[in-house]
């Protein structure tokens, strides 16, 4: 999947980068496989 140089050959590689993108549903895939997910931070008043 990944065509940069160098190449990423691990999950986690600092070189990965997003090929795909779905912000509205909070997640990104890279271009090693890895799909990462947006955390969500919900606070309430009182």
């Amino acid at each position: 999947m990944c065509a940069h140089q160098p190449l990423c050959s691990a999950t986690d590689s600092p070189a990965a980068h997003v090929v795909a993108a779905r912000p509205e549903q909070g997640w990104s895939l890279l271009c090693d496989g890895t799909v990462v997910f947006e955390v969500m931070s919900i606070s309430s008043t009182k």
